[in-house]
């Protein structure tokens, strides 16, 4: 984590409960983007090596859970922002053959309810579920 931002774990799970049902919401209203730019090229290689249509993205992030929630943490690009971060594991198809693999996801909404989903890609090192 960079200097100047801050990691929370004080969360209760009725907080993430509210926060994950605002967040459903906007992805049910189609009202989330998963970012696939340069800068977020894990994503754009995860989503195409499991054939991740917009579809299967949204029913992935529906299928999050309380007790997938990590931890959440100061946007440094923007610090009036937070961060929430999950784990999930997901049965995916990679070309033919079934994997469990485990989803490293990154949200934050902004203004309008907007969901960005700024990482979207298995895990780079050992993260810790909050509840778990």
């Amino acid at each position: 984590m960079l200097v100047g931002t801050s990691k929370y774990t004080n969360h209760t799970k009725e907080d993430i409960e509210k926060y994950l049902q605002v967040v459903k919401n906007s992805i049910n209203a189609d009202k989330f983007v998963v970012c696939t730019t340069q800068k977020n090229d894990k994503n754009r290689k995860f989503i195409e090596d499991y054939k991740l249509n917009k579809n299967k993205q949204k029913q992935m992030l529906l299928q999050l859970e309380v007790n997938d929630f990590c931890y959440s943490a100061d946007n440094y690009n923007n610090p009036q922002e937070r961060l929430y971060f999950f784990c999930r594991e997901y049965e995916l198809n990679n070309w033919g053959t079934i994997e469990k693999v485990e989803v490293y996801i990154k949200i934050v909404r902004k203004q309008d309810d907007l969901i960005v989903v700024i990482s979207f890609h298995k895990p780079e090192k050992n993260i810790k579920k909050l509840f778990i």
